[in-house]
């Protein structure tokens, strides 16, 4: 799917790349559309550099198209006296080689610099000619990063009448002044003046949630040739759907091969799943930002023949071989950065991926085209939760896709540590993780075996430690390790005392700073459930001396609790942590540090041992 973000500077054609340490001294947008089809957009940037820090991001970067052409560009450099110390033309900037994307009609006009001296004061202007693809217009954000301060930002668009254009606002004090410019034209200005900085905050919500923003769309647009009508999702997924429709055809071959694959099952469940197998053998995922803007899927015919697409491509090829055998599917555009989309405002920017949706007798499955590596269904981190669009001949539905229970979530760890009078140890690991826990491993399966062992090893605590056998197993949403590990630093020895660590895992917990100026709730987005059971073996001729008590913690962010047994020469380890999904009031925040830096301390402790009188 094109990536006409919905958040941040991405929606801008074209943005002054803003950085940590910046003052927005000034920031204006004015927009003049004269038809559904096309418009000049004019801005000027002028960002103050306080430091060194924000070097890297002094540069400018412009998108461009066949559609969107940069028509102008100036700049200059100031120092802290007002004194021009470069000036900067159109010529200075560079255009693009290199493409993630395998077909892409967009292009970027950049300018790489870095300043002299600091301050700099540094401004930029420059004029874009849009035709064609009017979907939606640049979108209002002048504090685009933390720590960004705004002195003034002003947004015009004058258009006709008839294109009734729409806006959303978010985190925003200021209204949008709509006038009549004449019998046919009005105008719309948007106008902020002194942003403070935003704050950078543990467990916040992410930045594009709490930055001010504005987004502004036609009802009725003209995109590439198409026109369609963005008034309510119900007509956005109509025009959707035009854009699909007839693109489904498979070859007579493909069609005998898939109802030899599938005619012999019992479930529909079974066919999609040797369906959506047999994509992942034949098909990888390429992005592809061609086709209506980027917004219109290939011919299934088409990815079947090359053996790519992109999201939208492999969604539809499967949606093809699916109707072939019987089974109905729905296209589903969804958004991997926001989790809500705004049920008022429908807009294509909004979305940037596709998936697709099977709905079974007593199921419903969400299938990840780009990724069938993924157990079939599985709700990755990236869409789980998240509102979407459903696609099919009657228009777009606003759905939300399931999210797995905090407590499923799991890792389940099982350590066996057989322990010497030297402070050695043979250990024997057994973890599984499911879900959000299973994603954080996967990763592992693409290693080969030497980078495998680095990374148990930076998981495990176990000083001069040897791997001698090393498992890595997937069944479903389920990744399974089994290690024997041998350390011969695990226990320090200091006289007749053996001091030793209780917990080989959760290394590296960050301790949190309550602080009084937090401006952000607490906020999860997902939640876990870390269990461990640890067996100690005590060496022959040693006793416990001293060890940590029991503890249980239960907050409204998250529980803990952490038990010992010693059941002769073992001692058993039981550590129970949920970290809830969520948001919680910022008064509960010094609660979470200090719950955090309580069970940071008790994974750290030390059971001693004492050697035995004679």
């Amino acid at each position: 799917m094109k990536k006409v973000f919905f958040l941040l500077a991405a929606l801008l054609f074209c943005h002054f790349v803003k950085a940590q340490n910046v003052i927005v001294e000034e920031s204006k947008t004015d927009i003049v559309c004269d038809a559904p089809d096309h418009a000049i957009q004019k801005f000027r940037e002028v960002t103050t550099i306080v430091n060194e820090h924000g070097s890297s991001q002094a540069g400018f970067v412009c998108s461009c198209s066949k559609r969107d052409k940069l028509t102008s560009f100036k700049g200059q450099v100031s120092d802290s006296s007002g004194r021009i110390i470069k000036k900067l033309k159109e010529s200075d900037l560079v255009k693009t080689e290199y493409s993630p994307y395998l077909a892409i009609d967009d292009y970027k006009m950049y300018l790489d610099y870095t300043p002299p001296v600091y301050p700099v004061t540094i401004t930029y202007e420059w004029t874009i000619e849009s035709k064609d693809n009017l979907i939606e217009f640049p979108s209002f954000c002048p504090q685009s990063d933390y720590d960004i301060s705004v002195k003034k930002a002003v947004y015009s668009l004058v258009a006709p009448k008839d294109m009734a254009i729409r806006y959303a606002l978010q985190n925003l004090d200021s209204e949008v002044r709509v006038k009549e410019v004449n019998d046919t034209t009005e105008s719309m200005t948007l106008e902020v003046s002194d942003l403070p900085m935003l704050k950078k905050e543990s467990y916040a919500r992410p930045l594009r949630e709490r930055v001010p923003m504005a987004w502004f769309a036609p009802t009725d647009f003209v995109y590439y040739g198409t026109t369609g009508s963005l008034r309510n999702w119900v007509d956005y997924g109509k025009w959707e759907y035009s854009l699909i429709l007839g693109r489904d055809q498979l070859s007579d071959a493909e069609r005998q091969e898939l109802h030899q694959l599938t005619d012999g099952l019992k479930t529909n469940r079974e066919k999609v799943e040797a369906i959506y197998r047999r994509l992942e053998k034949t098909t990888r995922y390429v992005a592809i930002l061609l086709g209506i803007g980027g917004q219109q899927p290939a011919p299934a015919a088409e990815v079947s023949k090359s053996g790519f697409g992109d999201c939208k491509g492999l969604s539809n090829y499967m949606r093809a071989m699916l109707k072939e055998v019987g089974i109905p599917s729905n296209y589903i555009t969804i958004s991997t950065n926001n989790r809500r989309l705004r049920n008022d405002f429908a807009s294509v920017g909004q979305m940037n991926h596709v998936i697709l949706q099977v709905p079974l007798q007593n199921d419903t499955l969400w299938l990840e085209c780009t990724n069938p590596q993924l157990p079939m269904g599985y709700v990755h981190e990236d869409i789980a939760g998240h509102d979407a669009i459903e696609i099919n001949e009657k228009g777009g539905r606003l759905v939300r896709l399931p999210v797995y229970p905090d407590s499923t979530n799991l890792m389940h760890t099982s350590v066996s540590i057989s322990l010497n009078e030297n402070g050695a140890v043979d250990m024997k690991l057994s973890q599984q993780a499911t879900n959000r826990q299973y994603e954080s491993l996967i990763p592992l399966l693409k290693m080969d075996e030497k980078d495998r062992q680095k990374t148990i090893q930076r998981i495990v605590y176990a000083p001069q430690s040897e791997i001698n056998q090393l498992d890595i197993q997937e069944s479903g949403a389920i990744i399974t390790i089994d290690a024997d590990i041998k350390s011969q630093r695990y226990a320090t020895k200091t006289g007749q005392r053996l001091f030793v660590p209780i917990c080989p895992l959760h290394r590296g917990y960050t301790v949190l700073t309550a602080n009084a100026d937090r401006t952000e709730d607490i906020w999860r987005d997902f939640g876990y459930l870390d269990e461990d059971d640890i067996t100690i073996t005590i060496p022959e001729g040693f006793e416990i001396e001293a060890g940590p008590k029991n503890v249980s913690l239960i907050q409204p962010f998250a529980s803990f609790s952490f038990t010992m047994q010693v059941k002769g020469d073992k001692i058993r380890i039981h550590n129970r942590l949920l970290m809830k999904s969520g948001s919680f009031p910022k008064s509960q925040f010094p609660q979470l540090a200090d719950f955090i830096r309580t069970i940071n301390n008790i994974y750290n402790q030390k059971v001693v041992l004492k050697k035995k009188d004679l």
